[in-house]
């Protein structure tokens, strides 16, 4: 029998549908009693709301650098419920009321294929000042992607669930060496990543 899953990836969503969805898991993600440590806090998805919603209040005039910012908190809210939706499917032991009870969106997953394969044709690619492009070719049975990096000293992981096969991260420390790996999610827990890169950030 398959089993609920949640839906990860916002990217289907409208602005103002966004907006509302996000606020419907917060709300239901407040003093949830299954839920009692949730990662990131939800004060920071409230934050990270209230930026988006007062960002794209802002592009409404049209304005190129405020439509820019729009995109940014939009991303970066994205970001954040995509994290919380890993740490829901955690904690919520296959229990699919459970998973009802933080506000996701479940959906049955596909017929479990068994563990996902290592990445193929992995890149990362400086674009502009403190950004990167990070490309790998799909994997069959992959429901999204979890894009790892740290600075090169450094030993934690960031950690960016995203949809598609590429991705462009934002906001990094230029003149700065990174590391990036990459890993396919689907019905299986396992992650199989891909090997280590190294690049210089703009």
């Amino acid at each position: 029998m398959a089993k609920s899953k949640i839906v990860t990836g916002f990217s289907r969503y409208r602005d103002p549908e966004l907006d509302q969805k996000a606020k419907f898991i917060i709300d239901s993600m407040t003093d949830n009693p299954h839920f009692t440590d949730p990662v990131p806090a939800i004060a920071d998805i409230t934050t990270a709301n209230d930026e988006y919603i007062t960002a794209r209040s802002n592009a409404e005039t049209g304005d190129r650098e405020a439509i820019a910012i729009k995109n940014q908190k939009r991303e970066a809210l994205e970001d954040l419920l995509n994290k919380l939706a890993l740490y829901v499917e955690a904690h919520a032991n296959d229990d699919e009321a459970v998973m009802l009870s933080s506000g996701f969106s479940l959906s049955k997953s596909r017929t479990p294929i068994g563990m996902l394969p290592k990445p193929e044709n992995f890149s990362a690619r400086p674009t502009e000042k403190g950004m990167i492009t990070l490309k790998l070719n799909p994997i069959a049975g992959a429901d999204s992607y979890q894009y790892e990096y740290r600075l090169a000293e450094d030993t934690q992981w960031t950690i960016s669930v995203h949809t598609k096969s590429n991705i462009l991260l934002t906001g990094l420390q230029s003149g700065k060496e990174y590391l990036f790996r990459v890993a396919g999610v689907g019905a299986a827990p396992e992650r199989v990543y891909s090997d280590v890169l190294q690049s210089y950030v703009m």
